[in-house]
This record gives C-alpha cells, structure tokens and sequence, in this order.
C-alpha cells in the first residue's frame, strides 16, 4: 500500500483531523525491492494483535504505556534502524513519546553508539561484551558492561536535540552491580532516589533533562570495581520507548550469557520484542538451524518470563556475504527458522532478505550506497531505509487491524 494512503486511511478511520499531515519521511522506488512482500507474515495463532490493540488504545485514548524491546548485534548497536522507527513512533503522535528508553554509554568503553544521545567520561573504563567469549563478566540485559576502578569519576549525558525528538527525561534509571559506591546527581530539582537491592539507582526529577552529570565515587575500599550495564531515560507521558539492545558480533548464544537478563528486562516487561538476532550466527561455517531454533528457543523462554503476553517479530537475516567472495545461503536457513519459530511461539515475521530481494541482493544495496563493501552492513542511508520499510510493514498491520475491527 502506498504510504500516503496509508496515514490517509490511518486518519479517516480514527476521524481525526488533527492528525493530516503526510507520511514524513518518504524513500525512493528502489527496483531491486520486493514491495510486495513487505508486510509481517502472521503465524496461525499469532497474538500479535495485542501489540496492535495496545496500539490503538494509546492513539486513540492517549493514555497507554507501551514497550518496544529491538535486540541486535551491530545492526543495533548503532541505533539508526532502531531510532528511525522510534522516530516514526513518535511523529504519528508527539506528545505521547514515553522517554528514550533503555540506553548504554558505548563511548565511554570506545566503541560506536548511538549519535542521538552521547557519553563521556572523565575515568578510565574497560568494556566487555557478551560476543567475546575471553570476556569474563557479569552480563545484564544490554549484553555489555563498563566497568572502572576509579575512586572517583564522573559520566556526562547529552541528548542530541535535533536527532533525538521527545528523548528529555525526568527519570533516569541506572543499572548496574550490587554496590556500596555513591551515585549522586547534582540538581536542585532533584525530587528523590530509588534504590534497588538487584542493582539499580533511579533518580526522579521535576523537570524534563536533556543533559546531566552523572558521579560516581568509591565509599568502600574493600568493593574494587563498578559495574555499569545501562540506563533507561523515561517521562511522565504515557506513550511508547523503544528500547534498542545491540552489541557487536552478538549471536543468540552471546545473549544466553547475560545472567541478570530476565530480571532486568523486567523492569521494561515488553509489550513487543524484535529479534533481529541471527546475521552472526549464521556467519559460522558450521551452522546448524536446529541448534539455532534450540537457543532461540531459551532466549525466548526468558523474553517471555518478563511479560508472557509479549508479542513476538521476527527479522529474518539481510542477504550477505561470507568473507566478501561467497553469498551467504545460510539466509535460507534462517528464515526457514524463523518462520517455524514463529508458528510455535504465535509471533510475526518480516522477511527482509526477501525484501531487499533475495540472494544475491546486497550487491545492488552497495551500488546504490545503501551498503557498505563488507557485503554484510548498511550504510546510514540503508538502515534508514530498512526502518522506513519495517515501520510501514508495522502500521500496514494496524491499519488492517482497525479495518477488521471498527
């Protein structure tokens, strides 16, 4: 469906004027995508339409809190598929953005993140992720930690205003290792702390923040290190976060070794998770679907802990290369995973391999610069592009849902 019919039927439907405007953020009539399959394959039970229902009952009553869990390798990592469906998100409905959600400071380890919202710091910290296996940390729910000795240090937090629409927050909640160290936040509308015996502080303030200074001080020198493993940034406004978890060379199995995973995931309790786990995995020569399907199976099971009503989406892998000379035919494999997962688990599945158009395809995504020339990533252009195709296969959905059901 063309995307301006789309928000077209979106607005008669829900009779509200208010709402004209365009579909903002229009792509190019690429030739080698598949438009025809761009659209979420229902399972035969699929509940997906608890997503959907929780949808319609924020647009149309504005008074819903909805979750939106992405989980990645370094497709996410770098938060430009997932932000720009978040923006999407937050354009059909400005007001009822629920805060940026689930974050984690990459730069301060030295590795890429997230340009809409930035880190700094002024200590020395060491990074660890769960895709390397020499790692030998605790894990929580983002699948990376910071860790520092410092006795004293300070992180600095920075929303890129213009990037990073409705992302203000007046609860900032960090997540990070028991702890006797001192977290404090220096404003003097600083309402009050929370502090929780798993591993969090939550600091609640008067007004909406776009930047703050967070410090860190050692109270004990008996505790050596302290462990960060994230921080969820939220508002007071019912709405969707859409929280994006992605680590470099993550594979389902790197998320298996995250101990705190469910119980921090609880403190989101999503109603959607995107998996779009599997291009790693896949890069093994030696992959098998069935082990795939068997740890995807615990990754969900712990997914499901959080909130058993949880709708499930599945991304199949993007066509790619192996080691620059060979296409990837595992591609096949996975969705064929996929969809059977779905079937079992009552979820959803957006082929994008059959999307951008199949084996082979990646080639002509690179010469039209929307992938790089390791065959395997896209550029900012293309997973601008993917998000923009994702996000509508989504509200396709919602708009057949309200069809049915006015």
């Amino acid at each position: 469906m063309n995307k301006c019919i789309i928000i077209f039927a979106f607005l008669i439907l829900h009779n509200l004027s208010s709402w004209a405007q365009i579909y903002p953020h229009d792509y190019p009539d690429y030739e080698f995508i598949n438009q025809d399959k761009n659209k979420l394959q229902f399972s035969s039970a699929s509940n997906f339409s608890s997503f959907l229902e929780a949808l319609n009952d924020l647009f149309s009553n504005g008074d819903r809190n909805i979750n939106i869990v992405h989980f990645g390798g370094s497709h996410i990592q770098a938060d430009v598929w997932s932000h720009r469906i978040r923006e999407h998100f937050y354009s059909l409905m400005p007001k009822n953005s629920g805060g940026r959600g689930l974050v984690f400071p990459y730069r301060i380890i030295k590795t890429n993140g997230s340009p809409y919202v930035k880190f700094k710091s002024d200590g020395e910290w060491k990074g660890f992720r769960n895709s390397i296996l020499k790692h030998d940390s605790e894990f929580g729910l983002t699948g990376i930690t910071a860790k520092t000795k410092d006795s004293s240090t300070t992180i600095q937090l920075n929303i890129n205003k213009k990037k990073c629409h409705s992302c203000s927050f007046n609860s900032l909640k960090i997540i990070h290792n028991q702890t006797t160290h001192c977290i404090t936040i220096n404003e003097s509308d600083l309402v009050s702390i929370h502090y929780d015996s798993l591993g969090s502080t939550t600091f609640l303030f008067e007004e909406l923040k776009d930047s703050i200074a967070i410090k860190i001080d050692k109270e004990d020198s008996l505790n050596d290190e302290f462990a960060l493993y994230g921080m969820i940034m939220e508002n007071n406004s019912p709405g969707i976060k859409y929280h994006s978890i992605g680590v470099n060379g993550a594979s389902v199995p790197s998320y298996l070794r995250s101990v705190s995973f469910t119980n921090q995931l609880q403190k989101i309790a999503p109603d959607l998770a995107i998996l779009s786990i599997g291009i790693n995995d896949a890069y093994e020569t030696n992959f098998s679907k069935e082990k795939f399907k068997k740890n995807y199976d615990s990754l969900i099971q712990k997914i499901r802990i959080s909130n058993p009503s949880v709708s499930i989406l599945f991304t199949t892998n993007n066509d790619s290369y192996y080691k620059r000379k060979y296409p990837n035919k595992n591609a096949f494999l996975v969705r064929e995973a996929m969809m059977e997962l779905s079937e079992k688990y009552n979820g959803v599945v957006w082929d994008m391999f059959g999307i951008m158009g199949g084996i082979d395809s990646i080639k002509k995504w690179e010469e039209s610069g929307l992938a790089k020339s390791d065959k395997i990533h896209f550029s900012v252009k293309g997973y601008k592009l993917i998000g923009d195709l994702l996000f509508e296969a989504i509200i396709n959905s919602y708009v057949e849902y309200i069809r049915e059901h006015i």
